[in-house]
């Protein structure tokens, strides 16, 4: 009767770790296919295919991963949706922030073409060479990189908020700086492991 109850006990165990597990889980696909349309709005652009591109990216899942998202999938059913975590979410505060990123975008362009400012492997965006900025927008310009930063910095706050997972704000800002940096035109720069690179 002890055996039974322990064994009883350490199931219970392990299905209670594997609901924590899924609790906490970080939705990366979701992420990116967010954080692809959230840039694509802030540069102005409409995503090409996006029906496509959520299907190539589908395709991308290993088997092993999608094995094992199954078996747990046995378990509970769809975490996702019960959790109510959707990325493009909306929320005033995101939306006020998104339109102030688009806005100030168009005035940092000239810089990202002309190599003066690149973007980062922490989801932001810094000055690389102050040189290809003319002296009399110098001030501007850090003045425009401080100010974008910051709203990224809340942009990715507010994203976890509204999902109610603040402890993903890193993980999100991990996804963005990888989507930017993967979206980034040829001629720009960006910033990995310390080093700048050209698209």
């Amino acid at each position: 009767m002890n055996k039974l109850t322990l064994s009883v006990a350490g199931v219970l165990v392990v299905l209670v770790a594997a609901c924590v597990t899924i609790n906490v889980y970080f939705p990366e696909a979701a992420a990116e296919q967010a954080a692809d349309r959230i840039i694509d709005k802030v540069r102005g652009e409409t995503p090409e295919g996006g029906a496509s591109l959520q299907r190539e990216n589908a395709d991308e899942v290993p088997v092993m991963l999608a094995l094992a998202q199954g078996y747990v999938g046995f378990f509970i059913a769809d975490a996702n949706a019960q959790s109510g975590v959707d990325f493009d979410k909306p929320s005033a505060e995101k939306q006020a922030l998104e339109a102030a990123l688009a806005q100030r975008f168009s005035a940092l362009r000239p810089y990202y073409d002309s190599g003066a400012i690149g973007l980062t492997d922490d989801g932001l965006i810094e000055i690389r060479d102050r040189g290809l900025v003319p002296l009399k927008d110098r001030n501007t310009v850090v003045q425009l990189v401080a100010a974008q930063n910051n709203d990224w910095n809340a942009l990715y706050a507010e994203i976890a908020r509204v999902n109610g997972h603040p402890e993903w704000q890193d993980e999100i800002r991990r996804t963005f700086a990888k989507r930017w940096i993967a979206k980034a035109e040829k001629g720009w720069y960006y910033r990995e492991g310390g080093t700048w690179k050209q698209r």
